[in-house]
Order: C-alpha cells, then sequence, then structure tokens
C-alpha cells in the first residue's frame, strides 16, 4: 500500500508541475498580446506585432491547467454538504468518498478513451486548430494523458480509503 501511495503522490506532484507551468503560459501570452495591443494602440498601427493565436493558447492550456489541477486534488475535490454528512459515522462517509473516488476513476478513464480516439482521428483526418493551424493530435494526446492520471489516482484513492478508511475530511480541517 505505501508503494501506491508514493506513487499518487509522484502523479499529484507531477501534475500540480505541469499545471502550473500552464498557467504561467497562460500569463506570459496574455500579458504579451496585451501588451502588445498597447503598443499597437500607442504607436497609431505603426508597429504591428500581435500574438497569433493567442485565444488558442490560452484556451488549450487552460485545459491543461484544468485537467492536471483535477488530477492532482481529486481527493479534495468533493464538496461536502455538513447537513447531510454531520451526524454520519466516519466510516459511512469514508465508503461514501471511496465509491465517489471510484466514479472519478470511471470518469478518468472514458474522458482518456474518448481523447485518444480524438487524437487518432485527429492524425487519419488531419484536424488542425482553427488560428495556429497545428494538428489537434497532440493536444488530445496530452489531454487523455492527464485523464488517465486521474483515472490512475481516483483508483488509488479509492483503494487506499476502502482499505484504511481514512480520507481528506474537510469538515475537520476547516477547509
Amino acid at each position: 500500500m505505501t508503494f501506491l501511495i508514493k506513487i499518487s503522490a509522484f502523479i499529484s506532484r507531477l501534475c500540480q508541475f505541469f499545471g502550473g507551468i500552464s498557467l504561467i503560459i497562460i500569463v506570459l501570452t496574455t500579458m504579451l498580446d496585451v501588451t502588445a495591443r498597447y503598443i499597437f494602440k500607442l504607436s497609431g498601427g505603426e508597429f504591428g506585432f500581435t500574438v497569433k493565436g493567442s485565444v488558442e493558447i490560452v484556451s488549450y492550456f487552460m485545459l491543461f491547467a484544468l485537467l492536471a489541477a483535477f488530477a492532482a486534488f481529486v481527493e479534495r475535490s468533493q464538496i461536502i454538504v455538513d447537513i447531510f454528512t454531520q451526524k454520519m459515522p466516519q466510516a459511512i462517509k469514508g465508503y461514501m468518498m471511496g465509491f465517489f473516488m471510484m466514479g472519478f476513476f470511471v470518469i478518468g478513464v472514458v474522458f482518456s478513451w474518448g481523447l485518444y480516439e480524438s487524437a487518432i482521428d485527429a492524425i487519419e483526418f488531419g484536424k488542425v486548430t482553427q488560428d495556429l493551424r497545428i494538428s489537434m493530435m497532440p493536444i488530445y494526446l496530452i489531454s487523455a494523458l492527464l485523464s488517465i492520471l486521474l483515472a490512475i489516482r481516483s483508483l488509488i484513492e479509492s483503494i487506499n480509503i476502502f482499505k484504511t478508511g481514512e480520507f481528506f475530511d474537510a469538515e475537520e480541517t476547516g477547509a
């Protein structure tokens, strides 16, 4: 079990890193685009540099950031309405959380399968992005990889909850 927990922690750190890099790219792209537009406005159109495909860059990296964050923090992702759970024994809450994690495992598998098929279709039919005209295949594959990491982490966390009965409880931490 310790080995699985270490794998889960490694995947979490990897996804946190990838999500952080994605957010940095989003911020830098937005800053560069806004600055270029402002300089264009100040120069009266003499300076015509723009960031081509900035909306695409931001939207695809936002997809990566969200999928990475979901995989990195899946064990903390449940919103618990304490009016329903405050009187429940901790063991029942644990089983509920374990079943939720199994649900996230299924969602991750379905997402990754669909995204993998989309990547294959992108190769077969030559799907490209609208502005940058780059292949959609790597975008779909990265998204599929992040989704399978979500599935792996969810499965490990579910096994851990069912085996130990321990789970992240927002009520106890005050989060």
